[in-house]
């Protein structure tokens, strides 16, 4: 052991060693511990001198869109990741991460079967331990205190571009265990986000972990699952970086949200953001708008339209028509804004959830006007109506896209407002009956349908003539696939425009 591993030894015991001397001892200073990693690492000089490193490999992402349904013990939707590549320029503090991603659940369109090309700057590229460490021990880079977690020395740090993350050590290796960060999110606020390394084995004189887990602090829901298959370090050259910066995957569009308003009918009008919204129904004194779809920007804008629709009236309360994550992502902004939450009963537990996480490292309206949840539940059928209008809200029967959800109908005016029940941009519906079977199951009459995803309103007719060329297409695709020995998830498609088919 050479000197300074002697002292390092001598300053760590105690730290990490379970026993009575331990809660006596004073954690190290941040930057003996992290040297002490990149030690176990392969050697401080060694990775420091590393230009570049990529991995390969496969795994799964959480579909983050949302479960079946909003029970706790709902079973996930998994998206899979093959044919991934991801490259670090550790010289240039910057990654490139390509994959090829195939939803394990049946979906709209064949949107991310072609091999993605993501560039990550910053805090995106530091959910690997080595360019994490590398990060942590930047001259740029300002180390906080150490804490002790679970008997392991984490160590906080500050990047240059401002965030700050923590590092933990296993005791016993003295490799990194995880790295931590926080991030903003528009349903669940301030997310604590944990990758955790595992399986380290050497490669070329460094030791790299074989096994890279995420999860964030929501129900300890796993949000990332990967397996490394190789790692080669200081390959002769990488592959051609994108142009522009990267973030760490989130984030909105720019520019101001900008809200349309079209008249449906008298005291019915359409609002919406891009090709996304739903109807604002006028009652004697008070207003009600369909879905908080999109960010709490785009929620907002087309509230404060609404409320521009009628002199001395405001919209009181927003309905949701299910609990995925494009559906009711500003559900804490509704909140914010003094509305009660009309929603299929079985979401309550959920939406309390996402009200009552905190937001203070990424403040939102809900943190800067907190306010209680006002919720209203709709059990199998819940009727608003005064001297101007009714509106009739109803459970979602036979969708297997999403339980708890509901969709609303005005009779007068034989409107009918929906979220995914239809969408005509969509390449493949598989739950094509869905939309028929509640008109018939509730003894409708609808003339006009307004899906929350779509650019405007459309006939019924016209939508289930889009939804009949839809599951065309979806059959079609899978007798493809089945032909070329290829099991798609969906496939052979279960319904068609009228109802559900016994085989195809």
């Amino acid at each position: 052991m050479n000197t300074f591993l002697a002292r390092l030894a001598l300053s760590f015991a105690g730290v990490v060693v379970f026993g009575a001397a331990a809660p006596a001892q004073v954690p190290p200073p941040a930057r003996v511990l992290l040297e002490s990693a990149a030690e176990a690492m392969g050697g401080l000089g060694r990775i420091s001198g590393l230009n570049n490193m990529v991995m390969t490999g496969f795994g799964q992402r959480y579909n983050t869109n949302g479960n079946l349904s909003p029970d706790l013990n709902s079973p996930p939707k998994w998206v899979a990741v093959a044919d991934a590549e991801r490259s670090f320029d550790l010289r240039g503090k910057r990654a490139l991460n390509q994959e090829r991603q195939s939803r394990m659940f049946p979906f709209a369109s064949s949107a991310g079967n072609n091999r993605s090309n993501t560039l990550q700057t910053g805090r995106a590229t530091l959910d690997h331990p080595l360019p994490a460490l590398l990060e942590a021990l930047s001259s740029q880079t300002v180390l906080g205190p150490v804490r002790i977690e679970n008997g392991a020395p984490v160590i906080e740090f500050t990047i240059q571009q401002g965030e700050t993350l923590w590092m933990a050590l296993d005791p016993q290796t003295r490799l990194p265990a995880w790295v931590r960060w926080i991030a903003g999110d528009s349903q669940l606020g301030d997310v604590t986000h944990t990758a955790y390394f595992t399986g380290y084995l050497p490669f070329n004189g460094v030791r790299l972990p074989a096994g890279l887990m995420n999860k964030i602090d929501w129900r300890d829901q796993i949000t990332f699952m990967f397996q490394v298959d190789s790692y080669r370090v200081n390959v002769a050259q990488l592959p051609p970086f994108p142009q522009g910066g990267g973030g760490a995957g989130g984030g909105g569009g720019g520019g101001a949200a900008q809200a349309v308003v079209n008249k449906l009918a008298d005291g019915v009008w359409d609002v919406r953001v891009g090709r996304n919204g739903g109807p604002v129904i006028e009652f004697d004194d008070h207003l009600v708008i369909f879905e908080p779809v999109g960010s709490e920007a785009q929620f907002f804008a087309r509230l404060d339209a609404a409320n521009k629709l009628v002199a001395g009236k405001q919209v009181t309360s927003v309905i949701i028509s299910h609990h995925h994550s494009d559906h009711a992502a500003a559900v804490r902004g509704a909140v914010a804004r003094g509305l009660t939450i009309i929603a299929e009963k079985g979401n309550e537990g959920l939406y309390r959830e996402f009200v009552a996480r905190p937001a203070v490292k990424f403040p939102d309206a809900l943190a800067r006007t907190p306010r209680p949840m006002t919720f209203r539940p709709v059990d199998g059928k819940l009727v608003l109506e005064d001297r101007k209008q009714r509106l009739e809200i109803f459970h979602v029967v036979e969708h297997l896209h999403m339980s708890n959800a509901l969709f609303a109908y005005l009779p007068n005016q034989r409107i009918l407002m929906e979220g995914d029940l239809s969408d005509v941009s969509w390449e493949w519906h598989w739950w094509a009956g869905a939309l028929a079977a509640n008109i018939k199951h509730y003894g409708l009459n609808p003339e006009t349908n307004v899906a929350v995803h779509g650019s405007s309103a459309l006939s019924i007719k016209e939508t289930l003539a889009a939804i009949a060329k839809q599951v065309e297409a979806a059959q079609a695709f899978c007798k493809q696939n089945v032909a070329a020995g290829i099991n798609f998830f969906g496939c052979p498609v279960q319904y068609n425009a009228e109802g559900p088919v016994r085989s195809q």
